[in-house]
């Protein structure tokens, strides 16, 4: 047996997951930085935007469920934070470091948090829960 064939069946899914992810951190970490030192540089900003949507498209593939679950609301109060900065740059610094407290929260949550639905008003982890 070989150690690809002993993985998981979503090891695949899950390692791209955690790539992006990192990919997604250094972006926040380089804008972070550049709204700190009052900067601009658009790398950053390009490489956030584009894995923050990877990241979506990748958990919106997994079920629309996550859209009513709180860490879907999460991501939208994050987008509404992350809205003024473009009008306004003086706000980033404060927008980020909401966004960046939100997502740390968010990660590290216990489910009942993260799966709670605001739709349902309860924890629902998958569409069995939503019928019964």
């Amino acid at each position: 047996m070989t150690f690809l064939n002993s993985l998981p069946d979503n090891s695949v899914r899950r390692l791209t997951k955690v790539l992006i992810r990192t990919i997604h951190l250094v972006g926040i970490a380089g804008l972070f930085g550049n709204a700190m030192m009052g900067s601009y540089e658009s790398t950053y900003v390009t490489l956030t935007i584009a894995s923050g949507v990877v990241l979506t498209l990748m958990e919106a593939w997994s079920g629309p469920i996550w859209l009513v679950q709180l860490r879907g609301i999460a991501l939208y109060l994050k987008l509404l934070l992350l809205l003024p900065v473009h009008f306004y740059p003086n706000t980033a610094v404060p927008c980020l470091v909401a966004v960046i407290a939100i997502s740390g929260f968010m990660s590290h949550a216990p489910s009942w948090i993260r799966y709670f639905s605001v739709l349902h008003w309860k924890v629902v982890l998958s569409q069995d829960d939503i019928l019964g």
